[in-house]
């Protein structure tokens, strides 16, 4: 790293007495600091060169040129080849220029890229503080000479081209390890990148103020560049934005306050503030002091990055700003106001900001301004007043005259039953044909042909403006909306005919569905914007009670009748499906069934409809099961002559000997024989509704 010496400046700069105009002035540094997201105003240079591989050096050649001068704009990226801890564009910026490139695998070997980024402005009072903020990104080859390795250098040139001897140059190679603030990252093999085994040196981003005082008036130039190594295939390249500032300590001691702030210019690493009597007091950039005297003179000496020593005083003084003005129309046709400033201060300058109505602004003492509407106008002066920073605003209300732009704005329709507004604009005050003098009138049926006169305060009148106002033809508004739903359900509130729509609940659609019973009210626009509506009250009705009782839920063919009840509901309707094909109504019914074995279940289902239809369901099973005499007679006389007939059956006698199993139903016979009367023992088999098999067991008594 190359350093120049310089001796301290001291700059002693009475800011409260201050009679030149410090930062009135136009700075010629139009996008040093890449605002418009381009290079506008910067000059670009690529060539090659090698010290290894010669032949491929080549001249300097103009122009940007695509991965060698880049503009960075997305303020979120970190570089990768620094672990991802560089941000592409420091903060508070949109952009920053990126000067050169990794290495690619498609790029040449050896690759050997130069290039360069230079700036020229005019040096005046208010940018003779250049401020720049740099971080380069170099890899280092072990096997390189320090003027080999990859290289980034910042210089500053005078207007004859030579080197202006300021420390704020820079040149830095990849293995100036002893530079304060670089670090050593060393990127992954699957980075992507030429070389990437050989680790990085990188700085993160360093500000750096250069200090041009001397200079004011002539032009100078600010490069910088990057190289990549003069062997063959490692990169070198750095980012950067600039700014420009005045050089000189911002005081805020205003009317009412009790504390000075005093404020040095950014873009040194350390500052050291002293009273008069040289006693070091603060070692920030900025400075507060409670209840100052004025006079007091406070000294700030400020060191960059770059070692650069900058020495600037302030005087303590109090500005006590007072700001007003006038305005007088120039004639009643131009639309032109001249404004008179009649603002002052007990210290430095006044700089003006005027705000006009129409976006347009002016920093003119007293400008002449034409206005692009007629009529009253909002104008304020805000009022700056450096070195300060104290500021103070004054609002007023203007006028201006200019007849084409007086006239009648408003609906020239006005919806049935109705009315529509014509308001006059561009004058103090207005003459109807209704003979009202107000700056609007309300017009409804008949309508008719309506002219008005705009006046201005000061006695101009424009020509007669016209407006004819008809009424709006009638549009068909319908509905087609439910208003009542059951539980569970919904209601539809639909409506046409409208343009567009808005219901109370916010929806902008001509129909939907809703659950929620309440109050809605929807209203219908037509193209013109007329407005028509419906109100609606959508009520909830309760389903009915569906939960029904039965004398039982198993019957057999014995006990085969049951009995179903429900309480009855208001104005409600049952209907029994019995699950046998019988239909049953009334809240109370009574029915047996006829029970056979292949049967296993009956169905009941219960269907209630109230005097809203609101309908509701429930269905309960009634299970079969088998019925067991326990005497039967297999006499032959066709009365209980089969013992459970159509069921899996299994017949033991008193010493367990089996003597019948089938499900044809025994008929008292063992072999073919008929048994002698007695007690037998029996096992039956059934399914249930489920499907699930169950067992009986006990004894039938056989008589003859």
């Amino acid at each position: 790293m190359k350093f120049k010496l310089l001796t301290a400046l001291q700059i002693i700069l009475f800011l409260g007495i201050a009679n030149d105009k410090i930062s009135g002035q136009t700075s010629d540094a139009t996008n040093i600091g890449f605002e418009a997201g381009s290079f506008t105003g910067w000059t670009g240079y690529t060539w090659l060169y090698s010290t290894e591989v010669p032949s491929i050096n080549t001249s300097k050649k103009k122009g940007i040129v695509s991965r060698r001068q880049t503009i960075i704009s997305d303020t979120t990226a970190y570089d990768s080849n620094t672990g991802g801890a560089l941000k592409k564009v420091p903060s508070g910026y949109s952009y920053s220029a990126r000067l050169g490139d990794e290495i690619k695998s498609s790029d040449s070997n050896p690759r050997g890229w130069e290039q360069s980024l230079s700036y020229s402005m005019k040096v005046d009072s208010s940018n003779a503080l250049l401020i720049v903020k740099f971080a380069c990104v170099l890899q280092y080859a072990s096997d390189h000479t320090a003027k080999m390795e990859p290289r980034f250098r910042m210089t500053l040139f005078d207007k004859n081209g030579d080197t202006i001897p300021d420390c704020s140059n820079y040149d830095v190679y990849a293995s100036s390890s002893y530079v304060k603030g670089f670090n050593t990252y060393t990127p992954s093999s699957s980075s992507g990148t030429q070389n990437s085994s050989s680790p990085v040196k990188w700085r993160d981003w360093t500000t750096v103020g250069a200090n041009l005082i001397s200079y004011i008036g002539q032009t100078i130039t600010i490069e910088f560049m990057s190289a990549d190594c003069t062997g063959k295939y490692h990169y070198g390249y750095a980012y950067f934005v600039a700014d420009t500032e005045p050089l000189y300590i911002t005081v805020k001691y205003c009317s009412g306050d009790s504390v000075a702030t005093l404020t040095a210019p950014e873009g040194f690493e350390s500052y050291s503030w002293y009273n008069s009597k040289s006693v070091l007091v603060d070692t920030s950039q900025t400075f507060n002091v409670s209840n100052p005297n004025e006079g007091d003179v406070y000294t700030c000496s400020m060191v960059s990055a770059t070692g650069c020593t900058v020495s600037l005083s302030a005087v303590i003084a109090k500005y006590i700003i007072t700001s007003d003005f006038t305005s007088q129309m120039i004639d009643c046709k131009s639309n032109k106001v001249q404004f008179t400033n009649l603002s002052s201060s007990t210290h430095g300058t006044l700089e003006y900001l005027w705000q006009f109505d129409d976006s347009v602004t002016s920093t003119t003492k007293n400008p002449l301004h034409t206005f692009a509407t007629s009529g009253l106008h909002s104008t304020t002066l805000i009022l700056t007043n450096p070195p300060s920073t104290c500021t103070d605003t004054v609002t007023k209300i203007v006028e201006s005259f200019s007849p084409p732009l007086v006239g009648i704005e408003g609906d020239s329709t006005y919806c049935p039953d109705l009315t529509t507004t014509l308001k006059g604009y561009g004058a103090y005050y207005y003459t109807w044909s209704t003979g009202i003098t107000a700056d609007s009138i309300e017009v409804g049926d008949p309508g008719g042909d309506y002219w008005m006169l705009g006046h201005s305060s000061t006695g101009c009148v424009s020509d007669t403006a016209y407006k004819e106002v008809t009424e709006e033809p009638d549009w068909t508004f319908s509905s087609n909306s439910d208003t009542t739903f059951c539980n569970r359900d919904s209601a539809l509130l639909s409506v046409s005919g409208a343009y567009t729509y808005l219901w109370s609940t916010g929806d902008t659609i001509s129909s939907f569905y809703t659950q929620t019973p309440g109050n809605y009210e929807v209203y219908g626009y037509n193209k013109r914007g007329c407005e028509k509506s419906f109100t609606y009250n959508v009520i909830e009705y309760p389903l009915p009670d569906v939960n029904f009782q039965l004398s039982a839920t198993t019957i057999n063919s014995k006990h085969n009748e049951i009995t179903g009840f429900i309480t009855q509901g208001t104005n409600t309707q049952y209907v029994w499906d019995m699950g046998d094909g019988t239909s049953l109504t009334g809240n109370s019914v009574q029915h047996s069934y006829s029970v056979s074995a292949d049967i296993l279940k009956y169905d009941v289902e219960l269907k209630a409809e109230t005097e809203y239809s609101c309908t509701d369901s429930l269905t309960q099973v009634i299970s079969v099961e088998p019925y067991v005499p326990n005497v039967f007679s297999p006499n032959d006389d066709g009365i209980n002559d089969s013992f459970m007939q159509n069921y899996d059956v299994q017949i033991m006698d008193r010493n367990g000997i089996e003597l019948f199993h089938g499900n044809s139903g025994w008929e008292g016979k063992y072999e073919g024989k008929q048994v002698a009367p007695d007690t037998y023992f029996y096992i039956i088999r059934y399914p249930d509704k489920d499907g699930n098999t169950h067992i009986k067991k006990g004894y039938v008594t056989l008589v003859r």
